[in-house]
């Protein structure tokens, strides 16, 4: 052992605050039982000593392991990556840790991870996933042995989880209406994956704009991505491939409203002087694309913040009931969006 971190035992705390070991071990487990003046001697003796407490045994002593489970589907998605930020933020916060693991798009593959957590005995678990899977059955066993379950992006109707998630519905409706009241009627979008319940909320909350509006839903106009570049610049392709007049697009996430914007300067068409676009999620390269691109931004940190609250909460407060929160998308206009002018 380095003597940057020496080798300090309970036994040498004990003997150096004239105790017993188990009297420095109900002071470090902040038991109630001791003395204030022998606690705040033990406690001097730990701080002159630099006496770090074993974590894992202090963990079996009071059956407790300050451990969570972070199951996700792609740490390679940025909204999936700020989410765990803020989530792991949190925690430490309150003197726990995440076990984190990635479990992309294959189904099988969740119930086994959240195997190998409970024999690390995670105290509880947040799930950030999207869509693709259709039942919870392994989720709702894992709550009835007790550990609580947090999730975002996903939920089950009447599932007795806690879903801490966007209002996708109001964000889809935010993005088409500012294209609306930027006189813009005839307007293309590109969705998520159709199984993923955000696309799902935000093509109806785009329907829910274009019916106020008195505008009629084309489903022509609509194109089916993978939240990737170039599912967005395949998905245009298409649309423009079916020669229908539109004059602006929403796409579903900024990656894919990237790619649409290169696949319309492939066909001579710039944005926004011939087609306006708006994204969602504001990613870091939203403000730094050509031109910069108007979006929803998605409060990811926070919400990963508060699902983390929210789970250690039912942690401490078993008897604490499922709720659900939803966050509101926030309206960000940059240079991709112009008032509409016929051609």
């Amino acid at each position: 052992m380095s003597k940057l971190f020496p080798s300090i035992t309970i036994k040498q705390v004990a003997q150096e605050a004239g105790v017993s070991i188990q009297t420095v071990s109900r002071v470090v487990n902040n038991r109630y039982d001791v003395a204030p003046e022998t606690r705040q001697r033990v406690q001097e003796a730990i701080a002159r000593l630099g006496y770090q407490p074993n974590a894992m045994a202090r963990g079996l002593a009071s059956r407790r392991s300050r451990t969570l489970g972070l199951i996700t589907q792609d740490f390679n998605d940025p909204f999936f990556t700020q989410v765990t930020t803020g989530a792991e933020q949190e925690a430490h916060e309150h003197g726990y840790f995440f076990m984190l693991g990635s479990v992309c798009c294959e189904k099988e593959e969740e119930p086994k991870y959240l195997r190998l957590l409970t024999e690390r005995h995670v105290e509880g678990v947040l799930l950030i996933r999207g869509g693709g899977f259709d039942d919870a059955d392994h989720l709702l066993k894992l709550q009835g042995h007790g550990v609580p379950v947090v999730t975002t992006g996903f939920y089950l109707p009447g599932a007795p989880f806690t879903v801490i998630d966007v209002d996708n519905i109001d964000g889809g409706w935010q993005a088409t209406r500012h294209l609306i009241d930027n006189g813009h009627r005839q307007i293309a979008t590109i969705t998520g994956p159709k199984n993923w319940k955000s696309a799902q909320d935000r093509l109806q909350g785009y329907c829910k704009a274009l019916a106020e509006a008195g505008i009629d839903y084309n489903e022509t106009l609509l194109g089916e991505g993978s939240w990737h570049h170039r599912s967005g610049y395949g998905a245009i392709q298409a649309i423009l491939s079916r020669n229908l007049a539109f004059s602006a697009i929403f796409a579903q996430n900024d990656r894919m409203a990237i790619g649409a914007i290169q696949a319309l300067r492939q066909h001579g068409l710039q944005v926004p002087e011939n087609i306006s676009v708006i994204g969602y999620d504001d990613l870091p390269e939203a403000e730094f694309a050509s031109p910069a691109l108007s979006t929803l931004r998605q409060p990811a940190v926070e919400i990963g913040q508060a699902a983390t609250r929210e789970l250690i909460h039912q942690i401490e407060s078993p008897e604490a009931a499922p709720r659900q929160l939803l966050y509101n998308a926030e309206l960000i206009v940059r240079n991709s969006v112009l008032p509409y002018r016929s051609m």
